[in-house]
């Protein structure tokens, strides 16, 4: 079945990365763990997506800019913008990665976000969305610049969004059917 949103594809692409054995140690750790962090986030596993945080993570969105809730500055802050991704149930995303840079520090992550956004949520940030759909599709284009620290956990995701992803969305109804479920495949 093709789903609107498909969150294994940011998996995927990492896993190839990783397949091709082209990288040093440090950065296939660091691989590793962005694929361990990609994956807990999908599942909307909080537990398992904090053990993958730097204690001195710093996290921006540029397009938000570095003062927004959208731009955590610690890891309790970060702790706080995925628990509320999780319990928001905005954690349905698909980033198909079209292209990775890596060195032993960063890596850079480039593609077509699609983020399932709650009808609720959108409700509440202003949006006027029929609350007859579960959910609306949010697209952009997104570079994510991820760093690590000396253990390989992330220290920051700063992100960067071409398009506004808003624009339009309650045009774009999306259904429970259309996203593959992590967490439903897994039998949680």
């Amino acid at each position: 079945m093709t789903y609107i949103i498909d969150p294994r594809k940011q998996a995927a692409a990492v896993r190839q990365r990783l397949d091709e054995k082209r990288d040093d140690e440090r950065t296939t750790r660091n691989l590793r763990t962005m694929l361990a962090h990609m994956q807990a986030e999908a599942a909307g596993d909080f537990p398992a997506l904090m053990a993958t945080v730097s204690p001195d993570a710093r996290y921006t969105n540029f397009n938000a800019g570095p003062d927004s809730p959208h731009s955590p500055r610690s890891k309790d802050e970060v702790g706080v913008y995925y628990r509320g991704l999780v319990e928001g149930n905005c954690h349905q995303i698909e980033h198909a990665i079209d292209r990775i840079v890596a060195d032993q520090d960063n890596i850079a992550t480039e593609g077509e976000i699609r983020i399932a956004y709650p009808a609720a949520v959108l409700k509440a940030m202003g949006h006027e969305v029929d609350a007859s759909a579960p959910y609306y599709l949010y697209v952009a284009r997104m570079m994510i610049i991820w760093g690590f620290d000396d253990e390989g956990l992330v220290s920051c995701e700063d992100s960067y969004n071409v398009l506004d992803g808003f624009e339009g969305i309650a045009s774009r109804p999306v259904q429970q059917s259309d996203i593959y479920s992590v967490a439903a495949a897994s039998g949680e």
